[in-house]
């Protein structure tokens, strides 16, 4: 009897252990680096739209890729803002859902973005990893400025000094109204754009290579 249940605890233990080194987990915070696969801007998109994107460097389990470059990334837009008038820039952020494996095995994923690279004007604000785009306050100043100048150039011509200043008026108010019709740049992200993530729960994936081990002992076992 008693050498039963400690047969039976040896079993159990031995079959924790395989099961343990047969999966491998990467805990909350590792980063995760992948490059978007298709352009994305506030101007032709909308929340709610998918995105994918690649992952451009692997992650590493005892010498093996665990997740291989080449696995997709695969998400939705889930909070968008197209960029306001005089003042607001376009905001997005793409929440990653399953990264899916060569052999298309899928394993879900949660994890917020913490910087963006290949993208002109653009950075990554907050804990939820909102993208933020280029701000158009200092294009809408050039524009205003440049309605003054060409204003204040005519009543020159026609009126001096005083002219100057009433021409420089009404033109710097002409350029105010015609930047209030106009939104700010878009937001863009370009294909290639580079995506890194940190993972925000623990991300559980099977270790190939032992469960490999483990399928070619049995097959010399059986022999």
């Amino acid at each position: 009897m008693v050498k039963r249940v400690l047969l039976c605890a040896l079993l159990v233990a031995f079959g924790v252990s395989l099961a343990e080194a047969e999966q491998a987990s990467f805990p909350a915070g590792t980063a995760l680096h992948c490059r978007l696969t298709q352009t994305i801007t506030t101007q032709s998109h909308h929340q709610g739209d998918p995105f994918t994107a690649t992952v451009s460097e692997p992650l590493m389990i005892d010498g093996h890729e665990a997740i291989p470059v080449g696995a997709r990334i695969e998400g939705r837009i889930s909070w968008m803002q197209r960029p306001g008038r005089i003042r607001g820039v376009g905001e997005l952020r793409l929440t990653p859902e399953k990264v899916v494996m060569p052999d298309g095995s899928a394993l879900p994923l949660s994890a917020t973005l913490t910087t963006v690279y290949g993208a002109e004007g653009v950075k990554v604000k907050g804990e939820e990893g909102n993208v933020k785009g280029p701000n158009s306050r200092l294009r809408d100043l050039e524009e205003v400025g440049a309605g003054m100048g060409g204003g204040g150039l005519v009543g020159t011509l026609f009126g001096g000094l005083h002219g100057a200043v009433i021409g420089g008026a009404i033109g710097g108010a002409a350029g105010l109204v015609d930047t209030l019709r106009k939104r700010g740049p878009d937001l863009a992200l370009p294909a290639g754009t580079q995506l890194n993530y940190q993972l925000t729960r623990e991300l559980v994936i099977r270790n190939q290579s032992a469960a490999e081990k483990r399928s070619g002992a049995g097959v010399k076992g059986s022999r």
